[in-house]
Formats: C-alpha cells, sequence, structure tokens
C-alpha cells in the first residue's frame, strides 16, 4: 500500500461518513465536524497504522509505527475502540459512535457501518478464526458476531443482535441467537449511489 492509496481510504472513509451521518448538515461546520468525532479519529488511525505495515524503510517504518501506537492507545483508551493494524478492510469504513467496539485482525468489504459496543470475534474451538465480512454492512449498537462466519453482502445486523451462523447475502438479522426476518436490503446500495458527489 502506498501513501497516496492510504489517503485515497481515508477519503472514501470520511466522505461514507458525510454522506451517511451528516448528509442533512449544510453548514460548513461538518467538514471540521467530522474530523473531530471519536469514530472518525479511530479510523484514521487504523488506517494510518495498516499503511505502516507497508512501509518499507526499516527505521523510517518502526519511527512510524510508534506514532501509530501512541495514537491507537489514545483511540482505546480514550474512546473505548480497539482496531488492530493488521485488520483488512476496502474502502468506506464509517464508525457512527465510539465505546466499547472490539475487531479483530480479520477482512471486511466496502462500506462497513459500525455503531457503538460491537463486537467481532472469534470462539474457543474454532482456531481463532474470526468472522469475514462483507461488502456493504451495518453493525447496529450492541451487535455481536462471532465465530468463523460469513456475514454477506448487503447485509444489516440489528442492535443487540447476536450472530454465530452465517449470513446471506441481502438479509436484515435481529435476535439472540440471531435470525433472518428480511431479505430486503436493495436499499443499501441504493442509498450508496452519490457517495463522493460532493466533494
Amino acid at each position: 500500500m502506498t501513501f497516496k492509496e492510504f489517503l485515497s481510504l481515508v477519503k472514501s472513509d470520511i466522505d461514507l461518513k458525510k454522506h451517511w451521518f451528516l448528509k442533512n448538515d449544510t453548514s460548513f461546520n461538518k467538514n471540521i465536524r467530522v474530523w473531530l468525532e471519536p469514530g472518525t479519529i479511530a479510523v484514521v488511525v487504523y488506517r494510518f497504522g495498516h499503511w505502516t505495515r507497508h512501509v518499507r524503510v526499516p527505521v523510517i517504518k518502526q519511527l512510524l509505527r510508534l506514532i501509530y501506537i501512541m495514537g491507537k492507545s489514545v483511540v482505546v483508551l480514550g474512546f473505548g475502540i480497539y482496531i488492530p493494524s493488521a485488520f483488512k478492510m476496502g474502502k468506506g469504513f464509517a464508525i457512527h459512535n465510539f465505546s466499547g467496539i472490539f475487531i479483530p485482525p480479520t477482512t471486511a468489504g466496502d462500506n462497513l457501518f459500525v455503531f457503538q459496543n460491537v463486537t467481532i470475534g472469534h470462539l474457543r474451538g474454532q482456531g481463532g478464526r474470526p468472522p469475514k465480512i462483507g461488502n456493504n454492512v451495518f453493525l447496529g449498537a450492541g451487535a455481536k458476531i462471532l465465530g468463523d462466519v460469513k456475514i454477506g453482502n448487503n447485509v444489516v445486523v440489528g442492535a443487540n443482535s447476536l450472530v454465530m451462523n452465517d449470513v446471506p447475502d441481502g438479509c436484515t438479522v435481529v435476535g439472540v441467537p440471531a435470525r433472518v426476518v428480511s431479505k430486503e436490503t436493495t436499499w443499501i446500495q441504493e442509498k450508496l449511489d452519490g457517495v463522493g458527489d460532493h466533494w
């Protein structure tokens, strides 16, 4: 990953957050506000940390990693958000709120929305394999996704739901354990149309 690619990913993250959560704010302040939110800071620190893993000059890499570690400490201790730099995320990553968010070194596609108190983790006895997440996925407040499961594309996981089985494309799941309650999530892709138009 190049530095230019890092900046492009951050731009996609900011763009997504502004499009979904600050779209009705027409004031200039939204361009400042979006950078001051804990969720945004956490995402930028994660992106920076992920980029530093690809720096090839050892001395510079160690200095950048030190900066990342300090930033990550602030995010974990101050905001309660843990995202390791080994997490592999596509473009478009938005954390709407903060506190109690844990994401392991796993993979996710484009456009991941995370709300407060979300946990993505592995289960003992499954070899430590964490969930894999598709494109255009919403994780509601308090959602838990545990074990070696696959979350498909265009999926909504309702608030406080517990997912321990695969979720197919285009579904909304809710409950403990989570069950499919709808197969009508085409609106996600439709609402994503136009992301980036305001840049």
